[in-house]
């Protein structure tokens, strides 16, 4: 769920006001990712198998829409610890063997958090769009409680120490409007503001 959506003044309504001075708003999400959005953009939550997704619109005329689920995993005794374990899940995440997948990068950003990427071509209900989508994760502190791992034959099970804090990301746009000038501008701005998100 969004933890709090507001304009730079602190004076935010919840959907995202950041458009009377153009600075844009800052989005928290799920006590796991912090990132702005350009001004304008509209917040909702929509349900998808039962866990809540972000999801963001741009103003009007511009297309597309931005979704967003965030995870915390605890990493299996047998994974190599939590920076292996977020090396899997990128790795996992562009899809190495999905031929509708293309323009994979997998990189570690100067604070240390990890960055996937990916682009994919897909028919939603009969509509051909383009799928734009990011992974930043990044190993923190495991919450009071938190276990390595389940179903492990120990009399005490050991409280895992950190764990793999993820964002995904998925900006969905129609293939009609892929290419467009303004859709590439868009587009740049939310790749900066994901690639500068913060994991929390």
């Amino acid at each position: 769920m969004a933890d709090e959506t507001y304009s730079p003044d602190g004076q935010g309504d919840g959907q995202g006001d950041g458009q009377r001075n153009g600075q844009g708003s800052d989005i928290g999400w799920a006590d796991t990712v912090r990132f702005r959005l350009p001004g304008g953009w509209t917040v909702d939550v929509e349900e998808h198998e039962g866990q809540p997704v972000g999801t963001f619109r741009p103003p009007p005329p511009a297309a597309g829409v931005l979704r967003l689920v965030t995870d915390r995993v605890v990493p299996r005794p047998d994974s190599g610890g939590t920076a292996a374990t977020l090396q899997e899940m990128a790795l996992r995440f562009v899809r190495p063997q999905d031929p509708r997948a293309g323009d994979r990068t997998v990189e570690t950003r100067a604070d240390g958090a990890v960055i996937a990427q990916a682009m994919m071509r897909t028919q939603e209900d009969g509509r051909a769009e383009t799928h734009y989508l990011w992974l930043v994760g990044a190993e923190r502190p495991a919450a009071d409680g938190s276990r390595a791992a389940e179903d492990i034959p120990t009399l005490a099970p050991t409280p895992a120490k950190s764990v793999a804090a993820v964002a995904m990301f998925s900006f969905a746009l129609p293939d009609l409007m892929d290419g467009d000038e303004s859709c590439a501008e868009m587009l740049g701005r939310i790749d900066d503001a994901i690639r500068n998100a913060e994991i929390r």
